[in-house]
């Protein structure tokens, strides 16, 4: 497959933002300056970024816990992002929801619930929307592997196909729920994709650590998906390199697996090395790429730190309307 500069470009650009944002969140977390937990994504930005470079205006997203940098990427500013992660009014939830809840519907966010899964069909709701308005728009619903035996997610995949509503399901299988392995608790193999037969949805299974194969195969699906042929199932296999959240020892795995992932199935690593061997970045421009970003972070995290935190009578705006 030929790719523009450009595309490439910019898709490298995500990537690389991701690994930087939630590097940066983790260690803002080490320094005690978040309140609350952060649950990483370091390592699996590529599943997030390849599939959401197919997102058109008036699409909706169904995220999750992890990778928290993703409202960045599609459009939540840095002020806003360190505003919600410090507790700051400059949040876009003015500091209540905190790592797992930033992120606007202005762009596409459908937001989630801490309880994972649970909410499955808001996506699916999303998609009946797009469905009963005629627009060729789709929803994405992404979950983990952990998340995909919840019983309200097949109650969504079986609406979503008995109506043939434009859906992308994503699983990010990255062998964990929390510290339980999917060869333990799922008796396929694929946790999601093998699943799929029983709902009549198309289903690809992907190396989640590549991101151009992740962009593809989710492509191809979305094809029929907003043609009006029904929901449809991604699943992208990469791996945790962090704890469940920040503090997890990971004393249920083995550390030499892990530090062969993050040796060899680096998706930022990998891409990088590609895409200067064919000549589409120098090693000056990924430097400044990395330094200029680098320095809007610092930035954005000294705005936040200055901004105001509400007041205790404030605590409850927005909970009723």
């Amino acid at each position: 497959m030929q790719y523009e500069k450009d595309f490439l470009k910019k898709l490298y650009e995500n990537l690389l933002d991701m690994r930087l944002l939630e590097k940066k969140m983790v260690d803002t977390y080490a320094q005690g300056r978040v309140p609350g937990h952060v649950h990483s994504g370091v390592g699996q930005e590529a599943t997030y970024a390849g599939v959401l470079t197919n997102f058109k205006e008036g699409d909706y997203y169904k995220r999750t816990h992890r990778v928290t940098a993703i409202p960045y990427m599609m459009g939540t500013s840095l002020d806003t992002f360190f505003g919600e992660l410090l507790a700051k009014k400059t949040g876009n939830s003015g500091g209540r929801g905190g790592s797992l809840h930033i992120g606007e519907l202005r762009t596409g966010d459908l937001g989630f619930s801490g309880t994972l899964g649970c909410d499955a069909a808001v996506g699916v709701g999303a998609a009946l929307t797009i469905d009963m308005e005629g627009r060729d728009n789709v929803a994405f619903v992404f979950m983990g592997d952990g998340t995909s035996s919840r019983g309200p997610v097949y109650e969504a995949m079986n609406l979503a196909a008995a109506w043939k509503l434009p859906v992308l399901f994503v699983c990010q299988n990255n062998q964990f729920a929390i510290s339980t392995p999917s060869s333990y608790s799922i008796a396929a193999e694929n946790a999601v994709a093998d699943r799929a037969p029983g709902y009549a949805m198309p289903a690809k299974v992907v190396d989640g650590t590549d991101v151009l194969a992740v962009y593809e195969a989710a492509k191809e699906l979305l094809e029929g998906v907003r043609a009006g042929k029904g929901p449809a199932v991604l699943e992208c296999k990469d791996y945790r390199w962090r704890g469940h959240f920040e503090g997890d020892q990971c004393a249920y795995r083995d550390a030499a697996v892990t530090e062969d992932w993050i040796e060899h199935k680096d998706c930022v690593k990998n891409f990088e090395a590609m895409l200067l061997e064919q000549g589409v970045l120098t090693q000056e421009e990924v430097d400044r790429m990395r330094s200029d970003f680098d320095h809007a972070m610092d930035e954005a995290i000294l705005r936040a730190e200055a901004a105001p935190e509400m007041e205790p009578e404030e605590i409850y705006d927005g909970l009723y309307v």
